[in-house]
């Protein structure tokens, strides 16, 4: 076991996979608009708590998605955590439906609205999506821990050229990403091409059709916290574009 210890900054994330699926749902008489919030791999909706207060301030009902990210595949997941979650919403009387997704998240979003119709979609915006797959899934996918730890999702997160992630065709709907540029894992990064985050590389978040893309000075785990996330978030809800300095 000591062998692998080294391995233990590659695996080291902020939270912890949910043990099951939970919908937080809070509702303004402000609007008809939901925003539909997904973590990413291993996290928690709770780190969206700052954003969900700040868009329900700007009238925006908010449904934040807890869901078992080790323990299914991403079509799996995506069935169950957003086809729920735009039940609830709709149920609830949304008339459009948006969406902020997280890492992972993203690519839940991305494989669902490539397979079914959402009439009440309205914009999405991706933090830090590893739209072209992460490198760090192939280099470590020869250790047990690593696949256990990342579990059957994580795994689909291949950069291969054939991997699940890849495969995913541009969205025909209004997609910005905020992609995070500081790395605060060094031992990560150095498995990374180019410029990352500690999870991701940058260019990896990018891909064709965007209506907009920006960068925000955060690592992968925080960015939903911060400030300029959020109000670039509500931006592009509002617009369909970000604010550029």
């Amino acid at each position: 076991m000591k062998r692998f210890l080294w391995l233990l900054p590659i695996f080291s994330v902020i939270g912890c996979s949910a043990a099951t699926y939970h919908y937080s749902l809070v509702q303004t008489d402000a609007s008809d608009s939901f925003v539909i919030i997904l973590h990413g791999l291993r996290g928690k909706s709770t780190s969206f708590l700052m954003m969900e207060k700040a868009l329900v301030a700007k009238g925006y009902n908010v449904c934040r998605v807890d869901y078992p990210s080790t323990q299914d595949t991403i079509e799996r997941l995506a069935d169950t955590a957003i086809r729920t979650a735009i039940e609830r919403c709709s149920g609830a009387g949304g008339d459009t439906l948006h969406f902020v997704a997280h890492s992972m998240g993203g690519i839940l979003v991305r494989y669902y609205l490539q397979k079914f119709d959402v009439p009440q979609l309205g914009r999405v915006v991706l933090l830090c999506p590893p739209n072209r797959g992460i490198e760090l899934i192939d280099t470590f996918a020869w250790c047990g821990a690593f696949r256990k730890y990342n579990g059957p999702a994580g795994m689909q997160l291949s950069a291969k050229k054939d991997g699940f992630v890849r495969s995913l065709l541009p969205s025909q709907s209004d997609v910005g990403v905020i992609m995070s540029t500081k790395s605060v894992n060094p031992v990560a990064s150095a498995f990374i091409p180019g410029p990352d985050d500690g999870r991701v590389a940058i260019a990896s978040a990018r891909i064709n059709d965007l209506k907009d893309f920006v960068l925000v000075n955060s690592n992968h785990h925080v960015i939903m916290k911060k400030e300029e996330t959020i109000r670039q978030v509500i931006s592009f809800l509002k617009n369909g574009s970000f604010e550029k300095d």
